[in-house]
């Protein structure tokens, strides 16, 4: 099994921590300064207009019974995240174990929201030359840990050799075998 540094995870999760609190405390600002005051952070472009996301990303889980759906909803974002945790303590680089961190934080920020209120508190509001769903910081942090993932993730350094490919200093090698002869 593969073990992280635990300095790798000390670090990881300070930044989580710092993540998460950000989060929080942009989205408790949000709650308190926003509705019915929506503020133009660049006009035409970008405001921040505070709304409460009762779905999952891009609306999805609209068709499902208000009962069942902060369930749903928690319950599925709970097992994904469990699953980027397993996946970022068996990570051996440094990129993917900072995407799954980032990923996990703001999986973790919006998690708590739908703990506490039944909803994600969503606040950033981009319709510069096209309109996109409001967001938050959570959702920032998911995006770039996963982007992260896909473009760093997996990178082994160029003087790393290949684990499968190095030859153990005590193996013993068959006769026969190119790398037996002197």
């Amino acid at each position: 099994m593969i073990k992280m540094n635990p300095r790798n995870i000390a670090v990881a999760a300070v930044l989580c921590g710092a993540g998460i609190w950000l989060d929080q405390w942009s989205k408790g600002w949000a709650a308190v300064r926003l509705p019915g005051a929506p503020l133009d952070v660049i006009a035409n472009a970008l405001s921040f207009v505070y709304v409460e996301n009762r779905n999952a990303a891009f609306g999805l889980g609209h068709g499902l019974p208000e009962s069942v759906k902060v369930w749903v909803l928690i319950g599925l974002t709970s097992a994904l995240t469990l699953a980027l945790i397993v996946a970022m303590v068996r990570s051996v680089d440094l990129p993917s174990q900072v995407g799954f961190a980032a990923t996990i934080c703001g999986a973790l920020g919006n998690i708590i929201d739908r703990v506490r209120f039944g909803y994600v508190r969503d606040f950033i509001y981009w319709h510069g030359g096209f309109q996109w769903p409001n967001f938050n910081v959570a959702d920032i942090l998911v995006c770039t840990g996963v982007g992260v993932l896909v473009v760093l993730g997996g990178r082994k350094k160029k003087d790393e050799p290949a684990k499968a490919d190095a030859p153990k200093a005590d193996a013993p090698r068959a006769e026969g075998d190119p790398s037996s002869r002197a």
